[in-house]
């Protein structure tokens, strides 16, 4: 499974997601898709952080908005108008999980 923008590419194989992104090649964000947990920070201009981290629960949502402080392993910025593709890539991610998605 495998997603593309500009500037992004996130890939799931053999149980394992990857995250790469051309403005920093050097590192990547690499974990088991049972740990991964995006959360979405709407941002004045029209735009969306994505918040990347690892899930304290194992039936914690993957991706949802950002409702406190975060620490992240790995940021995207997105155009509002693109979250929603992105959003259906994490609901796919999510039922390959067996998790939710908030």
């Amino acid at each position: 499974m495998i997603f593309e923008d500009d500037k992004v590419q996130m890939r799931v194989h053999d149980g394992v997601f990857e995250l790469f992104q051309r403005r920093n090649v050097i590192s990547p964000y690499r974990t088991p898709l049972d740990w991964v947990r995006v959360q979405a920070q709407v941002r004045k201009r029209g735009a969306v952080l994505l918040h990347f981290s690892y899930a304290d629960d194992r039936d914690a949502p993957i991706y949802g908005r950002l409702m406190g402080s975060v620490y992240s392993l790995a940021t995207v910025e997105i155009a509002m108008a693109d979250e929603p593709r992105y959003r259906a890539f994490f609901a796919e991610l999510a039922e390959l999980a067996g998790r939710p998605i908030q």
